[in-house]
């Protein structure tokens, strides 16, 4: 007996060599694969510490550009003519000091994958001249009077709200929307559930050969402990934490509770009560106000100007307050 319906076969829980199998990351997956053979832009965004760079090595190495160059740079690395210079290179005799051609990123990326980290902090100037290599996909090195042709596709990453950053004019719209032409947003860590366990122990068994120790395993306080933790460094967090456990459990194979000093003997919380961090009145009203704006673009389905008005502030305001905590408006849109 035959069939025309197509037999459903189980996703991997690591596709791409990334860890997690949780619904957001499921969703990230297939984003992946439908710009894995694509030459357009990307904009990864997400919390700092949610593995951007890691997700723009993936779509690199099982894309078509696999065989050509993937070149890194962050742009809150470097001061502004240090960038532009890196970026884009600059001939002998540009400017003081230049004894030598120096080949920019752009062109050491010729062909390949140019991934451009912490694109929220390239200065105005810049963007100006990074929009035109992405519209005409040529670059000028400083000190040059000619223009070349390159072939670079380009992978953004930013923590920042980059639609917030226009509205305040800090950002340009005509490259934000050259940039996101196709977005992926990547989770907290604290969102994806049982991933949490399944990145300590890839950790743990990682840091473990590192170290010539073999036998370390998670005790279930310590697993628990991990699980109820919100992660606000996210999955580097969780890497850094597994890391010092290790030297801290120097005479044991077992990682228990309290070789994580950092997690708090509790995450409830109200008000009127201790908080878990000494009762900082700053923490608990940030905690309470991207509460509260997380609830009103879930009752106005993302819209910002009716979430804007029923809060009773400015749309310019809320775009800050949304950019402040790392909230994309979209999530909510129906």
């Amino acid at each position: 007996m035959t069939t025309n319906k197509a037999i459903s076969r189980p996703e991997p829980d690591n596709p791409y060599a990334l860890i997690g199998s949780s619904p957001l990351m499921k969703q990230v997956y297939r984003l992946i694969s439908k710009v894995l053979h694509s030459d357009a832009n990307i904009l990864l965004t997400g919390e700092t510490g949610t593995g951007k760079e890691l997700v723009a090595r993936a779509i690199h190495e099982y894309g078509h550009r696999r065989t050509q160059p993937f070149v890194v740079q962050n742009c809150a690395s470097l001061p502004d003519g240090l960038l532009e210079s890196e970026l884009f290179g600059y001939k002998k005799g540009a400017f003081t000091g230049a004894d030598r051609h120096h080949q920019g990123m752009f062109d050491a990326a010729n062909n390949g994958i140019l991934f451009l980290d912490e694109i929220g902090d390239l200065p105005l100037t810049l963007q100006a001249k990074l929009l035109r290599v992405l519209q005409e996909q040529e670059v000028r090195p400083l000190g040059d009077t000619q223009y070349h042709k390159i072939n670079v596709r380009v992978i953004a990453a930013t923590h920042r709200n980059l639609e917030a950053m226009v509205a305040l004019g800090e950002f340009r719209s005509d490259l934000y929307y050259r940039l996101a032409h196709f977005p992926i947003e990547l989770p907290a860590l604290r969102d994806r559930g049982d991933d949490i366990q399944k990145l300590a122990v890839s950790f743990l068994d990682e840091s473990a050969r590192r170290e010539g120790r073999t036998g370390l395993h998670l005790s279930a306080a310590a697993e628990k402990a991990l699980q109820s933790y919100d992660f606000p460094g996210n999955v580097r967090e969780l890497k850094s934490m597994i890391e010092r456990a290790i030297l801290l459990a120097d005479d044991t194979e077992i990682i228990e509770r309290s070789h994580f000093p950092n997690i708090p003997e509790t995450n409830t919380f109200s008000v009127g009560s201790a908080s878990p961090h000494g009762g900082v009145l700053k923490e608990l009203v940030d905690r309470f106000e991207r509460q509260l704006l997380i609830d009103s673009l879930k009752k106005y389905r993302g819209n910002q100007q009716n979430t804007a008005d029923a809060l009773g502030v400015a749309r310019r305001t809320l775009l800050y307050k949304l950019s402040k905590y790392n909230i994309n408006s979209r999530d909510w849109r129906g």
